[in-house]
């Protein structure tokens, strides 16, 4: 079992799931750049019937959606919805790209969980949970998610230029 304390091996399944989660992300963004109305000359058409059919299942005895969020939908994100729906595909392809290529890991990983905790709030599932939990075990694990990514590589050049070392990382510990 000495392999599970190899951070090398056990780094490739953190690159496997985080780069899985990107290429979710990053074919939900490029399908809705292919839509027009999510992207382009009907921008925020699709978002409009969504985000209608999600305020009125925050009506009933047992509603699926919470009034807050419905609220703030009705409030804010539907008189916006062609910046709302800009928004939400250039998240989703820069999430993706952020997650595939291991660039700016954290905050994609954050970005991710963001879109996917908003989805579940408007009454949302198939993936959404399983994303959601994929995401927040990777910010767990933290840098043995970007090992094999480029965050690895910016921050092993980036470290020695800032002259942080080994050395100066103990010296922080015992301070």
């Amino acid at each position: 079992m000495k392999w599970l304390k190899d951070k090398r091996i056990v780094s490739i399944f953190w690159a496997i799931l985080r780069i899985w989660l990107g290429y979710t992300w990053l074919s939900a963004g490029l399908m809705k750049t292919q839509n027009s109305s999510w992207f382009g000359a009907d921008a925020g058409t699709a978002l409009t019937g969504f985000l209608q059919g999600t305020i009125a299942k925050a009506t009933g005895d047992h509603p699926a959606v919470q009034q807050w969020f419905a609220s703030f939908l009705n409030t804010i994100a539907l008189p916006n919805a062609v910046f709302f729906s800009y928004l939400v595909v250039f998240g989703e392809i820069l999430a993706g790209i952020g997650l595939i290529t291991g660039t700016f890991t954290v905050i994609s990983l954050l970005v991710s969980a963001f879109m996917n905790l908003n989805y579940m709030l408007a009454g949302a599932s198939g993936l959404n949970p399983n994303m959601l939990v994929i995401a927040f075990i990777l910010l767990y694990v933290g840098p043995n998610t970007y090992f094999y990514g480029l965050d690895q590589w910016f921050l092993s050049k980036n470290c020695k230029l800032w002259n942080w070392s080994k050395k100066n990382d103990k010296n922080l510990i015992n301070s």
